[in-house]
């Protein structure tokens, strides 16, 4: 796997429940496991805090709160090795527990600095979409996955999420049976790139301060090796 330099990826939650934080983690670790440089970063001040999933909650580094009152052009060595991460994982930027907002042109500071100086930025948008300049995110990245439950509900739920978008974007979908992809992806007007089957482990693996994609042999971790690769390909024939 060979990442471009600097490539921007967004994970958006086509509703509750959707695993969009879970795929961020899980992409970003493989990444990292490829022996890339990624950060993740996290667009969702009501998420609860990407650092969470990554287990790092307790760990040392900067936060958004702490980035607060920076102006200018950030340093993007400088901030990545100020974010809290681990020997065996990216570095994350991430909201803590309670809702604290960041300004738009912060995050687009933040992000472009991350992006100058690693091979993947990774966002977790999460469903913060209420406003126009999130979608302005959006259209900056080079990419934009969109999360959904193969529920009914759930895939309702991505439908009225891409409606909002305003980029191309494709699918990620949990737990569709095989026969409706054809037919999932001409109802929503967008490419499945995969799907992926809910994983007991994770849970488990969550307790114990593990991220997604940190067991090598699972259906989850291959899923996201594909996802990686197709993303490159993809910008390889751009």
């Amino acid at each position: 796997m060979d990442l471009s330099a600097g490539m921007t990826v967004a994970v958006v939650s086509g509703g509750g429940g959707a695993g969009g934080t879970t795929l961020t983690c899980g992409l970003a670790v493989r990444a990292h496991a490829a022996r890339r440089s990624v950060a993740a970063v996290d667009a969702d001040p009501a998420g609860g805090g990407l650092d969470v999933a990554f287990g790092l909650e307790t760990e040392s580094g900067a936060r958004w709160r702490q980035l607060q009152g920076a102006s200018g052009a950030l340093d993007g060595g400088r901030l990545l090795g100020r974010l809290p991460q681990r020997a065996d994982g990216p570095a994350v930027l991430s909201h803590g527990r309670q809702w604290h907002p960041v300004a738009d042109e912060l995050m687009v500071r933040a992000i472009d600095g991350l992006a100058a100086v690693t091979e993947l930025v990774i966002v977790d948008v999460g469903r913060a979409l209420q406003d126009e300049a999130m979608r302005a995110l959006l259209r900056r990245c080079d990419a934009v996955i969109l999360a959904a439950r193969g529920t009914a509900c759930g895939l309702a739920a991505a439908g009225a999420t891409a409606d909002r978008l305003g980029v191309s974007a494709q699918l990620v979908v949990r737990d569709l049976p095989a026969g409706l992809v054809a037919e999932v992806a001409a109802s929503l007007g967008l490419p499945v790139a995969a799907v992926i089957a809910s994983d007991r482990h994770l849970s488990a693996d969550a307790t114990r301060g593990l991220p997604p994609g940190s067991r090598e042999r699972s259906e989850f971790t291959a899923r996201c090796d594909e996802i990686l690769r197709d993303l490159l390909t993809s910008a390889a024939a751009a």
